[in-house]
């Protein structure tokens, strides 16, 4: 497969330039969503983030272009009301393709990325009198088998 980006990045396209690393504005979107436009080219895409993984050259640079040329580290934010926050850019992506919302954008976090962290939940989960959830995903990693923990949420701790 062969997925041809566009030469210049979103940030050098717009009048101010965005900081490395965040997401893109409505417009950058549409401009962005057209290179996965039809959808057989966004299944495509997942095809190989699938069989490949998200440290497949084609994908860490298609991952860039949506991230202005930096892929975020830590937890990012996702305009679905029902799976708003994701732990990694790599498990936003991967949901975005098991789940068929080819075209869902990231989004700014409301809330501090430290509030996100793993850590903070497990804190809260463990002073809360109601028992924590579980709740599972469709994501599972091709490599290594192992099955993804539903977006937002942490696995139960043995």
């Amino acid at each position: 497969m062969l997925l041809l980006l566009p030469t210049s990045s979103p940030a050098q396209d717009s009048i101010s330039a965005s900081t490395p690393g965040s997401p893109l504005s409505a417009t950058e979107y549409e401009r962005f969503f057209a290179l996965l436009t039809p959808t057989w080219k966004a299944e495509t895409t997942c095809r190989l983030r699938a069989t490949h993984g998200c440290r497949n050259p084609t994908l860490v640079q298609l991952d860039q272009y949506e991230n202005h040329g930096l892929v975020p580290d830590g937890a990012v934010c996702s305009d679905l009301p029902y799976a708003s926050w994701f732990e990694s850019f790599c498990q936003f992506t991967q949901y975005r393709c098991s789940n068929h919302v080819y075209y869902a954008k990231r989004v700014r976090c409301s809330q501090p990325v430290s509030i996100l962290s793993p850590n903070t939940l497990k804190e809260i989960d463990a002073s809360s009198d109601i028992p924590p959830t579980t709740m599972t995903s469709p994501l599972s990693s091709h490599v290594t088998g192992e099955t993804l923990p539903a977006p937002g949420r942490l696995p139960a701790s043995p």
